[in-house]
């Protein structure tokens, strides 16, 4: 399975972690499809123009937000609604989001989709030391989920 999704797409590395390809892009929304595999993690990032959904076609993933308000909330993605995943998921305007495989999962892969268009220019790579500032409580999931800055 893996083998034909990677095969199927002309993936680029995104610049906060997961393989990506754009699928559709109008006036009105874009999508386009993630691939997490092995020591892959989608780091800190929010978009300040639109809420974003998630949808899972293969494979679980966790999706971890911090609120403005100052929670944290995980969001498994998947298949099995008995044990309560989801396959879909939105996240609001303005949320910290980022994602990471369970452990020995061996891939994700799933689709975005953004209303109105994703725009880089309302994109943000979360910085770690004001993550940790704003949401202490969440030190560990904090310094794993994002990258050192160059």
């Amino acid at each position: 399975m893996i083998d034909r999704i990677l095969k199927a797409y002309d993936w680029f590395d995104h610049p906060d972690g997961p393989k990506f390809v754009e699928t559709h892009r109008d006036k009105y929304r874009t999508s386009g499809h993630w691939l997490f595999l092995p020591g892959s993690f989608s780091s800190f990032h929010k978009v300040n123009n639109n809420d974003e959904l998630w949808l899972i076609h293969e494979g679980k993933l966790l999706l971890h937000l911090l609120g403005p308000d100052g929670r944290k909330s995980t969001i498994h993605l998947g298949m099995d609604l008995d044990s309560g995943e989801t396959p879909v998921a939105n996240v609001p305007i303005g949320y910290w989001q980022a994602a990471e495989l369970p452990e020995k999962q061996a891939f994700a892969f799933g689709t975005n989709v953004c209303a109105p268009p994703f725009s880089f220019d309302e994109f943000y790579i979360a910085d770690r030391e004001s993550l940790l500032t704003d949401y202490p409580n969440e030190n560990e999931l904090i310094l794993r989920l994002t990258r050192v800055s160059e």
